[in-house]
């Protein structure tokens, strides 16, 4: 896996400098609509990255786990009037207490074994809340989810999430905690820990690692992530279905991940972007771009298995040889 892990500080500033000037240069509405996708998914992306990525588990529950947090904090608001603040961060915890339990329900299980039961999560999932009517309103779902009330500032102004924009930068603002939260996980002793996990769990128990503790601990904090971006997710569209809780959606989150590069920082959020974006672009072959999107992540996978990031790392790498020989080519001529 590529793992670019240099300059963080300055590429941070400069993706989210990108990310806040983005809403003034996009041609369309349709093109906002899109980047503010892109963003919201790319949170729960980054949140599987945790533990696809950096701790080596194969999860297909991360999209089932996002529509969770979604469906608890909408429900609230909308049945029972509840603060759309606290409604937020319910959500996450009732996202992050169901990646628990099925933590500890699976995680003793290896390889595909644990992938099957986080694919019957997510099957599970969908029908609950397409069935239990009486609560989650079936398969009509959600509906006229409401945006959250303004929030006085200290100092005069404002915030609240009742048009668009705001709900982008809200999104970004979540996208960023998200991303410095992942880095520091990782470069603290418990991501060295999820690191030998990943390399050779059985080298990392003999090491003394609890195996399953650190798994456990890695994947309730990624299921926490992925329920507030259900909510975000649910608060911008003001709807809700079944349908979101699809297969489909765990597995396009799995692709952002393997496409933009497992185990690095930015790859999940250039994945996330790139197949969000793809389908504008294929507009002339409607009918086939999920066989078209499936066909480039095959051709990702085999000639670079580490994705996105490692393309443009190669990238990087053969323009700095061109311009150290053309510098060489220089110096000789001088001579």
């Amino acid at each position: 896996m590529t793992r670019i892990t240099t300059g963080f500080p300055r590429q941070f500033v400069a993706v989210f400098a990108l990310l806040i000037a983005a809403p003034w240069f996009v041609p369309s509405a349709y093109i906002f609509h899109l980047a503010t996708m892109s963003v919201i998914w790319s949170i729960t992306a980054v949140a599987l990255n945790l533990v696809m990525g950096y701790t080596g588990l194969l999860s297909v529950a991360h999209g089932a786990l996002a529509i969770v947090g979604g469906y608890t904090s909408s429900l609230l608001v909308v049945n029972a009037s509840a603060n759309f603040w606290l409604s937020f961060l319910i959500g996450g915890v009732v996202a992050a207490i169901s990646g628990f339990l099925l933590g500890v329900l699976t995680l003793r299980l290896r390889g595909h074994y644990f992938a099957i039961s986080t694919l019957a999560f997510g099957i599970v999932v969908g029908l609950v809340l397409e069935k239990w009517e009486s609560v989650t309103g079936g398969a009509r779902g959600i509906t006229y989810i409401p945006p959250a009330p303004s929030v006085p500032l200290p100092g005069g102004g404002s915030l609240g999430l009742d048009s668009d924009l705001a709900k982008y930068f809200f999104a970004v603002a979540l996208l960023a905690i998200t991303v410095l939260v992942v880095r520091n996980i990782v470069d603290s002793r418990f991501g060295r820990a999820l690191a030998a996990i990943r390399s050779n769990d059985l080298v990392a128990r003999s090491q003394g690692v609890d195996v399953v503790r650190h798994k456990l601990i890695a994947f309730t904090i990624s299921a926490f992530m992925a329920g507030l971006a259900g909510t975000v997710y649910a608060t911008y569209l003001a709807y809700l279905s079944p349908n979101d809780a699809s297969l489909w959606t765990s597995f396009f989150i799995l692709m952002y991940v393997v496409l933009g590069g497992m185990g690095t920082t930015w790859g999940p959020i250039l994945g996330s972007f790139f197949v969000v974006m793809v389908p504008e672009w294929l507009r002339l072959f409607d009918e086939y771009r999920v066989l078209l999107i499936g066909l480039l992540l095959i051709v990702t996978i085999t000639f670079l298995p580490g994705g996105l990031m490692q393309g443009l790392s190669r990238l990087r790498h053969l323009l700095n040889r061109q311009r150290r020989g053309g510098r060489k080519r220089a110096v000789s001529d001088g001579i």
